[in-house]
């Protein structure tokens, strides 16, 4: 309930102040390593408003995707020193990862043309897993859920009178759930997924005016 409160109020924040300030957009890629899923590229982005010089609100989407696969050893052959083995595919995995978010970046002076800045985002995460089990012939889709919030810390290069360059260590908090229900004996059970983890990212800062 309280995840809920200050996302509601982050995103009136950002109402009030939309119409009178100066518009931000960021444009990101990078890796991130959550600790439910092996690691993979996201890209994204944010727009908001910059109350001032010093402090934006935003509001983010962000796109994780990793695919990857599980293979079996068919065979090994050995010919004139060299070893040709054959592999089949038996499991195909797709997992991608939606956070989308809305949160503050505070800049801090350094000198010219570079500002550290730090941030913080409140966001709600969908969790999306494809797979693809050959063995079995069955194909199964998961969906999660759950509130989750992310912080960052970077360092901006300042390129034109309205543009910077960033580059970006944040941490993404969360975990998502499914298929909340009861035991026979009453007690609560889920699925979750731990997406929690450390990533980098670089990018370009606009100011739109």
């Amino acid at each position: 309930m309280r995840n809920k409160l200050l996302l509601f109020i982050a995103l009136f924040l950002v109402a009030q102040t939309y119409a009178q300030n100066v518009r931000v957009l960021e444009l990101r890629g990078g890796v991130l390593n959550p600790k439910g899923t092996p690691s993979g590229a996201i890209f994204g982005g944010s727009y908001g408003v910059a109350v001032d010089e010093r402090v934006d609100l935003l509001f983010g989407v962000d796109v994780f995707h990793k695919g990857y696969t599980e293979k079996a050893l068919v065979a090994s052959e050995t010919s004139e020193q060299v070893t040709q083995n054959t592999y089949t595919e038996t499991v195909d995995y797709k997992t991608t990862l939606i956070p989308i978010s809305a949160g503050a970046v505070i800049r801090i002076p350094f000198a010219k043309p570079i500002n550290w800045y730090v941030g913080g985002n409140l966001a709600y995460q969908f969790l999306i897993n494809k797979e693809e089990n050959y063995v079995l012939d069955k194909s199964q889709n998961r969906t999660f859920g759950g509130f989750g919030w992310n912080a960052r810390a970077g360092v901006e290069y300042i390129i034109g009178s309205k543009s910077a360059l960033i580059g970006e260590l944040y941490y993404n908090g969360g975990k998502v759930k499914r298929n909340q229900d009861k035991t026979e004996q009453g007690l609560p059970i889920w699925d979750e997924v731990n997406v929690s983890g450390f990533g980098l990212r670089f990018g370009l800062r606009l100011d739109l005016y």
